[in-house]
C-alpha cells in the first residue's frame, strides 16, 4: 500500500527554484530520433525502450536510434501511444492503431468511417480483450480486427488501468469505473475536475488533474485523499511506485519522495520545461519526453553541480575547504575565493584580498590557509595575513598544502617544503638530489611523511632537514593518500599507481583516454576516489570493484579539476570540474552503486554465407539446435546487452564451444565472424561484464550445428562399404562364374577325356593279346578235347566281357564295388586258368566294409593286378606266386591293397620286353589318368600310393604292394 504520508508533509510546500542543478543526457534529432516532440515511452522484453513521437516511432538501445515510419508500415507517423501485450507493439496514433510483430510487420486498425481523428491515450488488456481509449471518442474494443465503440463510453478519456476487477479511467468529466458488463459510473468523492492522469500502486490508484491536484484513491477502503497540489502545474500524467511519485507538466516535472520534491524545469538543468512523459525503465532510470528537445535521461541524484547558471561566481572550483559552520570556502581558477552556504544554496560573501589563481587549501582550527600562484593567504579570527618569500617561503607558488595534528603546516611549493608553526615559517627543506619542485600532495604512513613533488616520491627524514626521494615516476606526480589499509596510492599525469609490498603497482582504469590522467584521490570511510580527465571513480573496499561516474551517472564533463576533491561533514563528496563544481550524495551513491542490473544478451542479426537469416531461429536454438549445411559454414552475427544507465560500459567475452577452448579477452565489440566453420555442433555463449568487473552478469547460449557433407556422414560410409562390398562381391562373383564356366567346360573336357580313357580302360582290358591268348586257350582246351575246360572258360571270358561293357554304361564311370569285385575275380580266375601252377590269388574283404553300397571307379584295379601278374610272378622260377587283394575301411575312406610276392618292381622295371612292358605302361598311365580326371570332376578323393617294393629284414624282394585310398560314396537310392 502507499504510505500517504510520505506526500502529505510537502502537500502544501511551494515549488521554488535551486541553486543546484541536476544533469540531463539529451537525445534529439541529431543524435537520431525521428522527430523533437515525444509523446510516448515504453520498453521492451530485451530492455530496448520505444519512443513515440509525432515523426514516427524509434527503437532505442541507449546509443543508436532504429526509425520506423508510415513508409515501413505505420498508420501514421504521428504516434501517441505505446503498450506492448503479447510481445506485440501495439501503437496508438489520432486515427487508429498499428501493431509491430517485431519482424518489421504492422498490421493498420482504423476507427469507424466518420470518426473524427481523435489521439489514442491508452491500449490495455483485460480478460483477454483489448481496450483502446482515445481523448475525443471514447473507449473502443479490438474485436474480429476491428475497432467497435462501446456504447454511453465517456469521450474524452486521458488515461485509463486496470485493477484487475475493473478498468479505471481518468477522463474529463471525472474518474469512471469500466466493468465487465461494459457499464459507465463515476466514482463518487472525486471532486469536479478534469483528470489527465492515472497510475496503479498495489491496491490504490495515484489521479492527478489539470487543476495541479494529486490524489490517491485506495480501491480496498474506497477512499480518497489528495497527497499534492500546486496550482503552478497543470499535471499531464503520472508514473507512481511504492517509494515516489513523479508528475509532469508543461511546465517542467516533480518528483515526490521521502517527505521531499525534487523539481526538474529549466532552473534545475532541464533544456525545456515541456514534460510531455515520465517513464522509469527497469534498471530505474527516469526518462523524460520533451515538447520540443526530444528524449532527456535524468542522470539522477547523485551529482548535482553548481555553475554559473546557478549563481556561482566561477565554474573553475580548483579547490574547497568547509570550516565549523557548515559554509565552503571555494577557490576558482579565475574569480579568487568565495564563500557558499550548502544549505540554502547561497553565495555568502567573496573574498576581496585574494583575486588570484588559488591551488589548494588547507584548515588548522579556526584557521584557513589559502595557496595562490603568488604567495600564501591565512585567515584568523584577527583577519587576513599574506606570507611570502619575504617570510621564508622557498617560492610564491604554492602547490599544495597539509594540516598535520602537530600544528604543524606542510607548505608545497614550486622549490621546496616550508613548514609553518603557528602562522611562521620555522624551517625550508631541500632534498637530496635538489629537484624537489611542486610538490602537489603529502601523506603519512605511519611515522613518516610522504610527499608528491614532480618527479617522484619523497620522505621527510626523521630530523625534519632533508627530503630524501624513495621513488621514481614515469610522469608528474598530481597527488598522494595513505588509505586505511595502510596502502599508499598515487596519481601521476601517466596513470594511477597503489603500493603493495613488492613496490608500486600500475592500476589499470581503462582503455579511454583521460582515464591515465590522474588529478586526485581522496580516501573516505568506505571507498577511495580518483578523479580524472575520464570522470570520477570509485574503489570500494568492500568489494574490491571500481565504479565509474561520467556523463550519463551525471558529471556534468568528464575532467576533473587538479586536487579539487573535498570531503565534508556528512561523507559527501565536492569537486570541481571544468563545466562546474559537482557535489556528490553520499546516500544517493550507494543507492546507484548497490544496483543489481541484469541486461539481457540478445542476438539483432544473423547472416550465414552473408545472407541474412531470422534472428529468432538461433535465439530459440537452445531448445532445438538449428541445423545448417556444410556449406553453410561462415557466420556474422551481430548481438546486445541493453544497459541504459551507462550504455557505453558493457564488455563481452565470448566462448564458440566446439571450436575454441577458452574465453576470448573482453571487448567492446558486439558482432562475430566466424569463417569455414569444420562439421560439429556448437555452443556459442556471450558474457556481458559492467565496469571494472571479473564477474559476469549476465551469459546466454545459443546453440547451432553443421551438418557434415554427405561424404562424411556415416550413411555415406556404409553406402560406401556395401558398395565396395557390392564390387567385391560382383567381382567375386564374376571371377567364381567364370571359374565355374572354365571348371564347367574343364569337366566337360575331363568327362570326354575320361570317356575315352574308360574305352581305353575297357580297351586295355580286353586288348588284344588278353583276347587272343584267351581264344588260345580255348582253342586248346577243345583240341585237348577238354570240353569241360573249354566250356568253363568260355563262360567265364563271356561274362567278363559282359561286365566291361556294363561298366562303361555307369554315369561317371562309378560302379558298385561288389561289381568291381566280380569283374576282378572272373579276371584272376581267367588267368589263373591260363597260367597253370603260376599263381594264386586271394581276395579279403572287411565284414564291415559296405561292398554292396559303397561304389568305385569301374575297372581301375584290373590294370594293377595284371601288372602283378605279368610283371610280378609270371617272372617267378623258384617258388608259386601269389597275388592278395585286401578291401577294409579306412576312417571316412575304403583302403584297397594289392600286393604280389613276384620278383618286385624294381626287377621288373630292369626288364625290356616291349610288348609286355607297353601294355603294362598304357594300363597304369590310363588309371592314373583316370583317377585324376574323377579327382577333378567330382572333387571327391581317391588317392594311388604306389606301387612300390617291399623288402624283407635281409633285403631280400618280398613283393610289391601298391595302395587305393577311396572317400566312401554310396549309390543313390
Amino acid at each position: 500500500m502507499i504510505r500517504i504520508s510520505l506526500w502529505l508533509v510537502v502537500l502544501f510546500l511551494s515549488s521554488f527554484t535551486f541553486c543546484q542543478r541536476y544533469s540531463f543526457v539529451g537525445y534529439s534529432t541529431s543524435n537520431g530520433l525521428p522527430q523533437s516532440q515525444v509523446s510516448s515511452i515504453t520498453q521492451d522484453s530485451l530492455g530496448y525502450l520505444w519512443i513515440g513521437t509525432f515523426g514516427g516511432l524509434a527503437k532505442f538501445n541507449g546509443i543508436n536510434f532504429v526509425n520506423y515510419s508510415k513508409r515501413d508500415g505505420l498508420l501514421s507517423n504521428r504516434v501517441t501511444c505505446l503498450t506492448f501485450i503479447r510481445n506485440e507493439l501495439y501503437i496508438g496514433h489520432d486515427n487508429g492503431i498499428s501493431v509491430f510483430d517485431g519482424l518489421n510487420n504492422f498490421t493498420n486498425l482504423l476507427f469507424p468511417e466518420k470518426t473524427p481523428p481523435s489521439n489514442v491515450t491508452s491500449i490495455i488488456q483485460r480478460n483477454n480483450e483489448i481496450f483502446i481509449s482515445t481523448n475525443g471518442q471514447g473507449l473502443f474494443k479490438l474485436q474480429n480486427n476491428q475497432l467497435i465503440l462501446i456504447e454511453h463510453s465517456p469521450s474524452r478519456i486521458r488515461a485509463a488501468v486496470d485493477t484487475g476487477n475493473e478498468m479505471i479511467l481518468a477522463t474529463r468529466n471525472g474518474v469512471i469505473i469500466f466493468s465487465d458488463d461494459n457499464t459507465f459510473h463515476a466514482i463518487s468523492g472525486f471532486p469536479d475536475e478534469s483528470y489527465s492522469g492515472i497510475d496503479l500502486i498495489e491496491d490504490e490508484i495515484v489521479v492527478t488533474s489539470y487543476d495541479g491536484n494529486v490524489y490517491s484513491y485506495n480501491l480496498e477502503h474506497q477512499q480518497i485523499t489528495k497527497v499534492y497540489a500546486n496550482d503552478k502545474y497543470l499535471w499531464r500524467s503520472v508514473l507512481a511506485d511504492s517509494e515516489s511519485i513523479w508528475l509532469n507538466s508543461s511546465d517542467g516535472a516533480v518528483k515526490l519522495e521521502n517527505n521531499k520534491q525534487v523539481v526538474l524545469d529549466r532552473s534545475t538543468g532541464l533544456p525545456i520545461d515541456d514534460i510531455t512523459i515520465v517513464f522509469r525503465d527497469r534498471e530505474g532510470n527516469i526518462w523524460l519526453g520533451t515538447g520540443g528537445k526530444g528524449l532527456q535521461k535524468f542522470s539522477g541524484e547523485t551529482f548535482v553541480h553548481y555553475n554559473l547558471k546557478s549563481g556561482l561566481p566561477s565554474e573553475l572550483i580548483i579547490s574547497t575547504i568547509e570550516t565549523n559552520d557548515g559554509s565552503l570556502w571555494l577557490s576558482s581558477y579565475d574569480q579568487g575565493v568565495f564563500q557558499f552556504n550548502p544549505v540554502n544554496n547561497e553565495i555568502i560573501n567573496m573574498v576581496t584580498p585574494i583575486n588570484q589563481v588559488v591551488w589548494t587549501t588547507t584548515a588548522q582550527n579556526n584557521d584557513i590557509y589559502f595557496g595562490s600562484i603568488f604567495g600564501l593567504y591565512l585567515k584568523t579570527n584577527q583577519g587576513w595575513r599574506f606570507i611570502d618569500e619575504s617570510d621564508g617561503l622557498p617560492s610564491n607558488k604554492i602547490t599544495g598544502l597539509y594540516a598535520h595534528d602537530n600544528g604543524r603546516v606542510y607548505v608545497g611549493t614550486g622549490n621546496g617544503l616550508a613548514i609553518l608553526e603557528n602562522g611562521l615559517v620555522t624551517s625550508v627543506v631541500q632534498s637530496d638530489d635538489a629537484n624537489l619542485m611542486n610538490i602537489r600532495g603529502f601523506t603519512w604512513i605511519e611515522d613518516r611523511l610522504l610527499m608528491a613533488a614532480q618527479n617522484g616520491i619523497y620522505e621527510l627524514s626523521e630530523d625534519g632537514s632533508k627530503a630524501v626521494k624513495k621513488h621514481s615516476f614515469d610522469g608528474a606526480l598530481n597527488c598522494i593518500v595513505t588509505d586505511r589499509n595502510n596502502h599508499v596510492w598515487v596519481g601521476t599525469e601517466n596513470g594511477l599507481y597503489k603500493m603493495f609490498e613488492s613496490g608500486f603497482d600500475f592500476i589499470f582504469l581503462g582503455e579511454r583516454k583521460g582515464s591515465e590522467y590522474i588529478n586526485f584521490i581522496k580516501e573516505g570511510l568506505d571507498a577511495v576516489y580518483i578523479g580524472t580527465n575520464n570522470g570520477l571513480f570509485e574503489y570500494d573496499f568492500e568489494t574490491n570493484r571500481f565504479t565509474h561516474f561520467g556523463i550519463n551517472a551525471g558529471l556534468v564533463d568528464l575532467e576533473t579539476n587538479l586536487n579539487s576533491a573535498f570531503l565534508d561533514k556528512n561523507e559527501n563528496l565536492w569537486f570541481g570540474t571544468v563545466g562546474g563544481l559537482m557535489k556528490m550524495n553520499s546516500e544517493q551513491r550507494m543507492s546507484v552503486r548497490d544496483q543489481d542490473v541484469k541486461p539481457k544478451i540478445h542476438l539483432k542479426t544473423l547472416s550465414v554465407n552473408f545472407k541474412e537469416k531470422p534472428v529468432a531461429k538461433l535465439s530459440n536454438a537452445y531448445q532445438s539446435p538449428l541445423n545448417f549445411k556444410h556449406f553453410e559454414n561462415n557466420f556474422s552475427i551481430t548481438f546486445d546487452a541493453i544497459y541504459l544507465t551507462n550504455p557505453k560500459a558493457i564488455t563481452f567475452s565470448y566462448y564458440l564451444e566446439g571450436l575454441s577452448e577458452e574465453w576470448s579477452p573482453k571487448t567492446t565489440n558486439k558482432s562475430l565472424n566466424f569463417t569455414n566453420l569444420p562439421p560439429n555442433e556448437y555452443r556459442l555463449q556471450v558474457r556481458a561484464f559492467l565496469p571494472y568487473s571479473e564477474t559476469f552478469i549476465t551469459e546466454q547460449g545459443y546453440y547451432f550445428s553443421i551438418e557434415s557433407p554427405f561424404y562424411q556422414t556415416w550413411w555415406f560410409y556404409l553406402i560406401v562399404v556395401v558398395f565396395c562390398f557390392g564390387i567385391l562381391y560382383a567381382a567375386d562373383r564374376y571371377r567364381t562364374l567364370r571359374k565355374d564356366r572354365l571348371n564347367y567346360q574343364e569337366r566337360l573336357e575331363f568327362q570326354s577325356k575320361l570317356l575315352q580313357l574308360e574305352q581305353q580302360s575297357l580297351n586295355a582290358s580286353m586288348n588284344r593279346h588278353f583276347i587272343f591268348n584267351a581264344l588260345n586257350s580255348i582253342q586248346y582246351f577243345i583240341n585237348a578235347s577238354d570240353k569241360l575246360s573249354a566250356n568253363k572258360y568260355l563262360t567265364r571270358f563271356a561274362q567278363l566281357i559282359r561286365k566291361n561293357l556294363d561298366s562303361s554304361n555307369h554315369y561317371n564311370g562309378m560302379v558298385p564295388l561288389s561289381d568291381e569285385l566280380d569283374r576282378l575275380k572272373l579276371y584272376l580266375d581267367l588267368e589263373m586258368m591260363r597260367f597253370k601252377n603260376k599263381f594264386d590269388f586271394e581276395l579279403v574283404v572287411d565284414k564291415k566294409v559296405e561292398v554292396e553300397e559303397l561304389i568305385v571307379p569301374a575297372m581301375f584295379l584290373q590294370p594293377f593286378v595284371e601288372n602283378s601278374i605279368i610283371h610280378g610272378v609270371l617272372p617267378l622260377k623258384d617258388r608259386r606266386g601269389k597275388i592278395t587283394i585286401t578291401i577294409t575301411n579306412y576312417l571316412n575312406h575304403i583302403l584297397i591293397e594289392i600286393f604280389d610276392n613276384g620278383v618286385g618292381f624294381e626287377k621288373s622295371m630292369r626288364k625290356k620286353e616291349d610288348v609286355q612292358q607297353d601294355h603294362e605302361s598304357q594300363g597304369v598311365l590310363i588309371t592314373r589318368g583316370r583317377i585324376e580326371l574323377l579327382q577333378k570332376i567330382s572333387a571327391k578323393s581317391i588317392e594311388l600310393i604306389g606301387p612300390h617294393q617291399i623288402n624283407e629284414n635281409d633285403n631280400s624282394v618280398k613283393g610289391t604292394m601298391v595302395k587305393f585310398k577311396i572317400l566312401k560314396q554310396y549309390l543313390d537310392k
